[in-house]
């Protein structure tokens, strides 16, 4: 190696020294913010950590101050923090479930959309051990009086399908799936349409769900009422269906 090669060598460790100097003192003081005793403090420490995670950079050392704040009603913070969770879940697993008791109690929250964002976030940790805790909040938001809720739960029943099938058919939420293509909210049937369609292509027989004469029937009444992506599922599920006769083509 060149004297040259060489020295380039040492600036680049002494770059990458002083950068991990600079981290560890960001984070040292974003982790002082996260435990202040004054909420906008806090409030904002935790929009920096997600900043920084965004941009790449490894926050994952304060894992548990930002769990600290997760408790508030304040849902801009709550997203944020759910954000970070999903972003951490798989590689710090044991230190989601310390967080699995906040998300049960936000799934009965008296805010529709705080319920949602707890049972979607849930959903999307795609952690194992998370499943357990899951299943009895999931039967609950499927049968949710919010249909932003309910709608939002039968996503959630494709997420878990894709990665325990069979504990989805045990706990009868695919069943809870079918039976809300009857729901009496367009938005809730769309999505319905939307998750039987994934978990469809995920099972090798593709039998999770089949159309027949009555279910066509529903969707196309409900159809105009469907946001502009409800119709698409729709009408795209439409296309695997074989009228029986030229009378009902």
């Amino acid at each position: 190696m060149s004297t040259l090669q060489a020295n380039l060598a040492r600036l680049q460790i002494m770059k990458n020294k002083v950068l991990s100097v600079l981290r560890k003192g960001e984070n040292f003081e974003l982790k002082t913010e996260l435990n202040s005793e004054y909420r906008e403090r806090r409030k904002e420490a935790v929009r920096r950590v997600i900043a920084n995670m965004t941009v790449g950079k490894d926050v994952s050392g304060l894992f548990t101050d930002v769990l600290k704040n997760m408790q508030t009603e304040d849902l801009e913070i709550k997203k944020l923090i759910y954000l970070y969770l999903i972003n951490y879940a798989k590689t710090k697993p044991d230190l989601v479930i310390l967080a699995i008791n906040t998300f049960v109690r936000d799934t009965e929250d008296t805010n529709p959309l705080i319920r949602a964002l707890a049972i979607r976030t849930m959903g999307c940790l795609q952690v194992p051990e998370v499943f357990d805790y899951l299943c009895d909040p999931l039967k609950n938001c499927l049968e949710d009086r919010s249909p932003y809720v309910r709608k939002t739960a039968v996503m959630c029943v494709a997420k878990l399908y894709e990665l325990d099938p069979a504990v989805t058919e045990e706990y009868g939420f695919i069943d809870s799936v079918r039976k809300a293509l009857t729901d009496s909210n367009a938005i809730v049937v769309s999505n319905a349409v939307t998750a039987l369609g994934e978990m469809n292509e995920m099972d090798p027989t593709g039998s999770i769900w089949k159309l027949d004469s009555l279910i066509v029937k529903t969707l196309l009444n409900i159809m105009n009422d469907c946001s502009e992506w409800g119709q698409i599922a729709i009408l795209e599920s439409l296309t695997k269906y074989r009228p029986v006769s030229d009378t009902e083509a």
